[in-house]
């Protein structure tokens, strides 16, 4: 009865064990959802980010190698004093042909200059932006309007030096359309445009994809009436900051990112359409809930078969407990098991029985030899079978020893003991057997 009520309270530990296990995975599934849409913004962050820096790249990648190619120009037309030569002509002729300029032109340091036409001009330094290329610097424009060119225009200037001395300026000059080619229909990874913007909005390049917009917040207006956002986004441009911020208009959500493009005061600005990075935060999403789910179940799987498992290992253990002591209690000698770490030690009742009085159960060996239950001159030959046992690696030993009994008086008696090893063959139990041996000579002894 008290073997079955043991048995009944560790089936229920393991009933209540994996309550709290499922409890806990549980509580954990439903905090682990909660911040999935934390780890999904986070990760839409990164990848708006990303495009932004893409296409800052891109444009800035093809800015410089506008200026390199005029760099190499300025290099060979500072080789000529008269820059109305044939070669320095050619030379220009050839640079608008390859990109598309709509205005190419040297200018020197007295203001004289001349087209790539061959025709000169005389020009106003103090009406000039390029200050910067007169200085050694590259230089570039903001949008510039001009009734005599009949539109808008952005210009690009270097300067020309001969003999380590700034001699003049080139420039080239593009309208919106040819500068817009010029650094190409920056579209990243077909998640969303990316265009430049001056600090007061005006687009510098203006792809097919916004339309007849020419300023970047007459552009967001058209779809957002958030004016507290866009006037934060007008701020932060103005103060050449980056960021990224989020427009809701009704059903659609659209991310607008910015950021400076270096050595300008020009700001990149992509606008992208959450639906266009809808299969990333949903595959992110799908694949968190995926992992939560499987995880969840394959570790209920897996306590499900630790408590089966374990349920009919116990089962079967205390089977195999039961018929031992049933043997142990059935047989004329004494069992005994000894826990060899711990030194407690288990007698059948048989012990009690023969020798009349309760058997030891603490520190075996020495209590055996303490409490004088082993005879004096047996003790060598009791602590014996056990030296051997532990030092010499021996599996089984046995041998003669006389036992007292409760009035004094010794018990001829054979103790078999065998060793169970780990596997480190490390002794972890001794079990054995006590059994007494009615005729005694001392030729037993001797055959020992």
């Amino acid at each position: 009865m008290k073997n079955v009520r043991k048995f009944l309270k560790k089936i229920n530990m393991k009933f209540v064990l994996l309550f709290m296990i499922i409890i806990f995975v549980s509580v954990s599934f439903s905090y682990y959802r909660e911040n999935i849409e934390t780890v999904v913004n986070n990760n839409t962050s990164e990848l708006l980010q990303q495009i932004i820096d893409e296409g800052t790249d891109f444009i800035s990648i093809k800015v410089d190698d506008s200026f390199s190619k005029m760099e190499a120009m300025a290099s060979f037309i500072g080789q000529y004093d008269d820059i109305q030569c044939k070669e320095v002509l050619d030379a220009l002729s050839a640079q608008n042909e390859n990109d598309l300029l709509m205005f190419s032109g040297v200018i020197k340091l007295d203001g004289s200059g001349v087209t790539i036409n061959g025709e000169t001009f005389q020009a106003d330094f103090q009406d000039w932006y390029f200050e910067e290329a007169l200085s050694g610097e590259r230089s570039i424009s903001g949008v510039l309007k001009s009734d005599s060119l009949n539109g808008e225009y952005i210009i690009l200037a270097v300067p020309i030096s001969q003999n380590g001395s700034i001699t003049g300026v080139l420039q080239c000059a593009y309208d919106i359309k040819m500068f817009t080619g010029l650094i190409g229909e920056t579209t990243i990874g077909k998640k969303g445009t990316t265009f430049i913007a001056q600090s007061d909005g005006t687009l510098v390049s203006r792809p097919d994809a916004i339309g007849k917009y020419t300023n970047l917040f007459d552009l967001l207006d058209s779809f957002s009436n958030d004016k507290a956002r866009i006037e934060k986004l007008k701020k932060q441009i103005q103060k050449n900051e980056s960021d990224i911020l989020t427009f809701n208009t009704g059903k659609y959500k659209r991310y607008v990112c910015y950021s400076t493009i270096p050595s300008t005061e020009w700001h990149a600005v992509s606008i992208v359409s959450a639906s266009e990075i809808e299969d990333v935060t949903d595959k992110i999403t799908r694949y968190a809930l995926i992992l939560s789910v499987g995880i969840t179940v394959v570790f209920t799987i897996y306590i499900a078969y630790w408590f089966i498992v374990n349920y009919i290992n116990g089962k079967r253990m205390h089977m195999k407990e039961q018929r031992y002591h049933i043997v142990a209690n059935q047989s004329d000698s004494i069992v005994f098991e000894c826990n060899w770490i711990d030194k407690t030690v288990y007698h059948t009742h048989k012990w009690e029985e023969k020798f009349g009085y309760p058997p030891v159960t603490e520190n075996y060996l020495e209590n055996m030899i303490e409490q004088g239950i082993v005879y004096d001159e047996d003790k060598d030959r009791f602590l014996g079978i056990f030296k051997r046992l532990e030092e010499d690696g021996s599996e089984y030993e046995e041998d003669f020893v006389r036992i007292n009994n409760a009035d004094k008086k010794p018990v001829q008696c054979k103790i078999r003991a065998t060793a169970i090893r780990n596997r480190k063959n490390k002794i972890i139990r001794v079990v054995g057997k006590v059994l007494e041996i009615k005729n005694f000579s001392e030729d037993n002894k001797k055959q020992v």
